[in-house]
């Protein structure tokens, strides 16, 4: 699959800048990172029959199959935390004698923007109530990646075989939507205003109860100065939700108005500058159409026809080759009237490339309508 290259090609960058830049612990980095590769290189392919339960498994051996699937193909998913905490080794790699130099661009230019910062401005006129509904789309982030990869292996029909036909697309935009907000935070360093005391001085202390306080732990326990733009929240949501509205466009559409939510969050609790989030959208919109291009084709593979060394099916697939068969059927019972479109075979899994770009506009004008709600509450 595409995104196996795309994975390799994200840990060598990591490791070359690590060297080139002498970050510090740079050696652990670049054997990290080798491993990873060799990781890569040794891991079973999709498609394959180890995939498949056989008759004679045991029920535990079964599941053990079941499980070792999965995460063979949602294995890149749970490297984004790893990768996002060691920035904070890399962050300042390419202006070590100025650290976080690009955060003073990022204040300038939301002042210009929107006459202020709108993470100072937006965080004052809410109270308790708005705090905690902030808080909880922020939190929203966490359930609409894990929501996401479950739905779209599911392919929105539990029980109709996996990977979803909409899988590779949407996994792979989602993937993209992250490294490819990651390879800028050692050129571009910059910290979010909270991190700014001087920003923060006077600002009235959030209230809320369950989302508030939730947040506040993670933030406390996980946070890294310097990934800040573009926003990798804002990236990896929306290039999910682009790339699930290639064959799931209502989930995709509940999951646009959540990241809008998400979009207004990540400036309204003063996490990030307003300009990230539009850096994070356009991140989100290039990784879509990337994520589009190399999956246009993919369909999710089956090993019995994989093994034969013939197009593995797809969920999808399953009922067209159905239709197939009942017009063979029919042929052979005397019936010559069976209609063409019977025996035309679905590439189930081919993405439409009009329905993509509606969905990017969808994104785009859903993105639009959130800088309209901040200037309301704002001006």
């Amino acid at each position: 699959m595409a995104l196996d290259w795309v994975l390799a090609t994200y840990v060598i960058f990591v490791a070359l800048v690590a060297v080139a830049w002498s970050v510090p612990r740079w050696p652990y980095i670049l054997a990290g990172h080798a491993a990873i590769v060799v990781g890569l290189l040794l891991l079973p392919s999709r498609g394959a029959p180890w995939e498949q339960p056989r008759a004679a498994d045991p029920r535990w051996l079964s599941w053990a199959r079941s499980v070792a699937r999965f995460l063979r193909y949602t294995y890149p998913a749970l490297l984004l935390t790893p990768f996002f905490e060691e920035v904070s080794l890399t962050v300042n790699a390419a202006a070590a004698d100025a650290p976080y130099w690009f955060e003073h661009y990022l204040f300038n230019t939301d002042k210009t923007l929107f006459g202020g910062t709108p993470a100072v401005m937006l965080s004052q006129a809410g109270g308790p109530v708005l705090d905690e509904i902030m808080h909880a789309f922020y939190f929203s982030y966490f359930l609409l990646i894990i929501g996401g990869i479950v739905i779209a292996w599911n392919g929105g029909r539990r029980g109709r075989g996996t990977p979803g036909r909409g899988f590779h697309t949407a996994m792979t935009c989602m993937m993209l939507g992250f490294l490819l907000s990651y390879v800028w935070y050692p050129f571009l360093p910059a910290r979010g205003p909270w991190e700014h005391p001087e920003v923060m001085a006077g600002l009235r202390p959030f209230g809320g109860w369950v989302f508030t306080r939730a947040i506040e732990l993670i933030i406390a326990g996980a946070a890294v100065s310097g990934g800040c733009f573009p926003s990798a929240h804002v990236s990896g949501a929306w290039a999910l939700t682009f790339g699930l509205y290639a064959t799931d466009r209502r989930t995709a559409l509940w999951f646009g108005l959540v990241a809008t939510g998400l979009s207004v969050a990540c400036v309204y609790t003063r996490y990030h500058h307003a300009v990230d989030v539009l850096a994070g959208l356009t991140v989100a919109t290039v990784a879509a159409l990337i994520g589009y291009g190399l999956t246009r084709h993919s369909t999710p593979p089956g090993s019995a026809r994989a093994a034969r060394g013939q197009r593995p099916f797809s969920a999808g697939d399953v009922h067209g080759y159905r239709v197939a068969h009942e017009a063979q059927t029919l042929c052979q019972s005397g019936v010559t009237s069976v209609p063409r479109i019977a025996v035309t075979r679905l590439h189930a899994d081919r993405v439409d490339g009009c329905c993509a770009a509606r969905g990017i506009l969808l994104g785009l004008l859903l993105s639009a309508s959130l800088w309209v709600c901040l200037y309301v509450m704002v001006f």
